[in-house]
């Protein structure tokens, strides 16, 4: 029974072991890392504490309508000369003590609509937040695609330069055998040999790049960075869904669908009102406050019956007319009137920078697909010529130098190539964004 148990026990020991074994070894997706970010970028979590006290101060705009209500106790000792609070009559050589109570509540009747103002104000600048928060959250997806793009670059460079370093290992080893044997020419020999070290050294720089590629993204993500993490492959070639997009289609899907200029407008439109509850200020204030007071003196009878026999009511409205005040007011709608023109500025340069940013990603799209295309051709046509020149060199018909020359024209368009087909990718997820096909994953 005893051993049965310890079993069981290892077996689950085991088993949470490999669980554990197979979520460090999880290849971590695009859609994954974006979730990551969401839920963990500084960023991103800034702009939701921003709107989230955005909130606040719009709440309490909307409390300020609510009358105030105080309640105030107070109990007092005197020694000697003193007046005597109910003949108001100065007493000589007494120790009195003595307390009130009060309870007051005003409630502000009109003050120029100034507190609508203000709610309206805070509730446009509300909006704003949360389509900042919108725009924030836009701009990491955005970024974190970019980031994992440029590491799967970085990944299949890498396994580009290896498999070139392997190419050129094996016609060294083949050298080295007929070196050796006295049937090479030492000239190709050492030409060969310093072109696999120089092929050893653009391996560990491929490796060294895509290091610091997986590091960036893990630095949007805000994780730390494990060296073993792998990448999801993306499929060979982007789908090509938005061929047909002019860029003023473009610009305006844009507008519609993005943060950025939604922001900007509400943002405006909270100054207007910041303008007008700043001009509210030259208008009567006019205030209504009510109270219940009492009090007791000790001596005169229990504390109860004192307090209930010496109850107050008041009641009171209260006109404050601004005459002079320093010009604060004035300034105060000096200050809102360049509010309102830097944000209609703010507004104005946004949509600029939108319809500039979704004109080049167009066009960027276009030059990468040709590029793209062309270097398909170029590779090809390299392949070819350096078929022709390892068949002719393991021949003896070339040197070393022509056959380098090819296998270098062949392994740059190759890694060119490699780096032109993720940036084909990167341009058309960039144009998706802008068309508002990027779609935000739910976070937890």
């Amino acid at each position: 029974m005893r051993d049965r148990i310890r079993y069981v026990i290892l077996g689950g020991v085991m088993l949470g072991l490999a669980s554990l074994s197979a979520f460090a070894q999880d290849t971590l997706t695009l859609e994954q890392s974006i979730k990551l970010a969401l839920k963990q970028n500084l960023e991103v979590q800034q702009s939701q504490i921003r709107t989230q006290n955005q909130a606040i101060n719009l709440r309490q705009a909307k409390n300020n309508l609510l009358p105030d209500l105080n309640a105030r106790l107070g109990h007092s000792f005197e020694v000697g000369r003193a007046i005597d609070p109910e003949t108001n009559q100065y007493l000589n050589n007494v120790t009195n003590r003595y307390g009130n109570q009060s309870v007051s509540s005003s409630v502000v009747l009109f003050d120029g609509l100034r507190m609508f103002h203000d709610i309206t104000q805070q509730a446009y600048a509300y909006r704003a937040t949360q389509l900042d928060e919108q725009y924030a959250k836009e701009q990491i997806a955005l970024n974190v695609t970019r980031a994992y793009i440029q590491a799967l670059a970085a990944r299949d460079v890498v396994a580009q330069a290896d498999s070139l370093a392997a190419v050129m290992r094996r016609q060294v080893e083949r050298s080295t055998l007929l070196f050796n044997q006295g049937a090479s020419n030492p000239g190709d020999y050492y030409d060969l040999k310093g072109q696999y070290a120089s092929d050893l050294n653009n391996l560990n720089e491929a490796r060294n790049q895509y290091n610091e590629a997986l590091v960036s993204l893990f630095q949007l993500i805000n994780l730390p960075f494990d060296p073993e993490t792998k990448l999801a492959s993306f499929q060979e070639l982007p789908l090509t869904t938005t061929d047909t997009l002019t860029d003023e289609q473009l610009y305006q899907a844009a507008a519609d669908r993005l943060g950025i200029l939604k922001a900007a407008e509400n943002w405006k439109k909270q100054a207007k009102f910041g303008l007008k509850a700043a001009r509210s200020s030259y208008f009567p204030s006019l205030s209504m406050g009510a109270g219940l007071s009492s009090s007791y003196i000790h001596g005169n009878g229990a504390y109860v019956d004192q307090v209930r026999d010496r109850i107050g009511q008041n009641l009171g409205f209260t006109l404050s007319i601004p005459i002079l005040n320093r010009f604060q007011v004035r300034n105060n709608v000096a200050r809102a009137k360049l509010d309102l023109l830097d944000a209609e500025n703010n507004a104005q340069t946004r949509r600029n920078e939108l319809q500039q940013a979704a004109s080049q990603a167009l066009f960027n799209l276009d030059a990468a697909k040709e590029r793209y295309k062309n270097l398909m051709d170029q590779v090809e046509n390299y392949a070819e010529s350096f078929r022709i020149a390892e068949v002719r060199f393991n021949a003896g018909a070339i040197n070393s130098v022509d056959y380098l020359f090819a296998k270098n024209k062949l392994d740059n368009a190759t890694a060119n190539l490699v780096i032109a087909r993720y940036q084909w990718h990167l341009r058309q997820r960039i144009v998706e964004y802008y068309h508002g096909e990027l779609v935000l994953p739910q976070t937890d």
